[in-house]
């Protein structure tokens, strides 16, 4: 994937507009959409501007792709339920009841959530796809 198509993924996923984009980095649209399309190459202080917007590491933001969203996603909720393994050794059986249902809601939002980015990443896709036919 190629840098622009990165960042318009993660913009899209953040639901930002390019014009949003653009005043965060203080830089006009049209400048901020040529990053996007590749037209402009992008130096590294421009790179670790971006990384800060979207409040990730420099790293992240050369390595992302759209299979890291949901690895990330998935490992901070795994995360919080360990940190409540305590919690079950201490608790009644109404308290264990309650707790697995609000797992079960996480699961059930994580799981749409999933969908929509799915599709997000689809559509943009085809997009891309379409705008490179089209030049």
């Amino acid at each position: 994937m190629r840098i622009g198509e990165k960042l318009r993924l993660l913009r899209k996923l953040k639901g930002y507009t390019q014009e949003t984009m653009a005043g965060k980095l203080h830089m006009e649209r049209r400048s901020y959409a040529n990053l996007e399309n590749n037209v402009t190459k992008i130096d590294m202080e421009r790179m670790t501007q971006i990384a800060e917007v979207y409040g990730i590491e420099l790293e992240e933001l050369l390595a992302f792709d759209e299979n890291k969203i949901f690895e990330k996603c998935f490992n901070k909720n795994i995360e919080s339920f360990f940190s409540v393994q305590e919690f079950k050794s201490t608790t009644s059986i109404e308290e264990r009841e309650f707790f697995i249902q609000q797992i079960q809601q996480l699961l059930e939002t994580f799981d749409k959530e999933r969908k929509v980015f799915i599709e997000t990443i689809e559509n943009l896709k085809a997009a891309i796809k379409k705008q490179n036919n089209t030049d």
